[in-house]
């Protein structure tokens, strides 16, 4: 089965003087919210599946995925690979990828946060010119983060074509209104719900509970002068396989890897790795895997020559964004934003 997380990504362009950074589109709409006229996402707020795949046929979804308003992700490490540096785990226990074949074209030992939003360019490399090697690489390699973060907002209309009522997280009780909006909470992928994971409180988002949601609803929200508690949410990717064992049950069983995936997206497959703060060793547990390594295998290398002209590195964001929803007492809870990463697309130029 292939990995959700794997699965949708967002977009990168990376060129060679300067390396820009912007969002594109390279999903597919089949898991996206139905909307009015006005870019209102409908639902059929009484119920715990209030969401429709399909033009507003049927509802009978408790989430979809669209693209976030602000996406953040830290990135250590891109690197271009002559042989293949993914080393397969078995079962539940991974294994170390090889990087001894690779060669970095970016490194920033703390992470360089980038926020990604849709059609505005960002500069990974802070204007500075990169050097790329030269060469044919069948492999690359991107390591980040696997603490992913979304700052979203959405507008919401029932069936009958009046505002949503749509409960949300309140310490004591709900609040309640036709928007919800990111307020600074931490979920993990899989549900797992421990206190904490890297040190950070998770929430154990359950529907009748206020004090649990991932998200604020109000009647009067402004995109223009928005609460002081609009804020990133996290989403701690910690189980990169979203199968984990024979029953599915990634909430108590950890695993790090993902084997190769076939994608015609990026023309090869991909693979995935959990690993510890040195971007090298496989993670063993949730609290020691702090980042990801994206393995890419394409079906034509890369070619970088004296002559290239442009390379670029494409992640989309346009369903990098899930947001899921709950009943109790027949009215709608905003249970959370979960965060989807990428696929990532390669284009050289010589």
């Amino acid at each position: 089965m292939v990995s959700k997380i794997i699965k949708n990504f967002v977009t990168i362009i990376f060129f060679v003087v300067g390396f820009i950074l912007i969002s594109e589109s390279m999903a597919s709409a089949g898991d996206k919210c139905h909307r009015n006229a006005d870019n209102k996402i409908v639902l059929d707020d009484t119920s715990g599946t209030p969401v429709s795949h399909d033009s507003g046929s049927t509802y009978d979804q408790d989430y979809c995925n669209e693209e976030p308003l602000n996406y953040k992700i830290k990135i250590f490490e891109a690197m271009v690979c002559s042989s293949d540096p993914y080393i397969a785990g078995t079962g539940d226990t991974g294994a170390d990828p090889n990087f001894t074949s690779c060669t970095n074209f970016f490194t920033n030992t703390s992470g360089k946060d980038v926020i990604i939003q849709p059609n505005v360019k960002a500069d990974l490399f802070d204007g500075s010119n990169v050097a790329l090697p030269i060469g044919t690489f069948p492999y690359s390699v991107i390591i980040l983060s696997n603490e992913l973060n979304i700052k979203h907002h959405e507008t919401f209309i029932d069936t009958g074509g009046n505002d949503a009522d749509i409960r949300g997280y309140k310490a004591s009780g709900f609040s309640t209104g036709k928007t919800c909006y990111s307020h600074g909470k931490t979920t993990t992928y899989t549900g797992y719900a421990s206190d904490t994971v890297h040190g950070k409180t998770i929430i154990s988002t359950s529907a009748g509970t206020g004090s649990s949601l991932g998200l604020i609803c109000t009647d009067s929200f402004d995109p223009d002068n928005p609460p002081s508690d609009y804020d990133y949410t996290t989403e701690i990717i910690d189980s990169i396989d979203d199968t984990c064992d024979s029953s599915n049950d990634c909430d108590t069983t950890f695993r790090p890897y993902i084997g190769y995936q076939n994608s015609s997206a990026i023309n090869g497959r991909y693979a995935g790795v959990l690993v510890q703060d040195d971007g090298r060793t496989v993670g063993t547990n949730r609290n020691n895997s702090t980042r990801i390594a994206y393995i890419m295998n394409f079906n034509n290398s890369i070619e970088i020559t004296e002559d290239i002209s442009s390379f670029e590195m494409q992640f989309d964001t346009n369903s990098s964004v899930s947001i899921d929803w709950d009943a109790a007492a027949s009215v709608t809870n905003a249970i959370k934003l979960g965060a989807d990463p990428f696929q990532v697309k390669y284009i050289v130029t010589n």
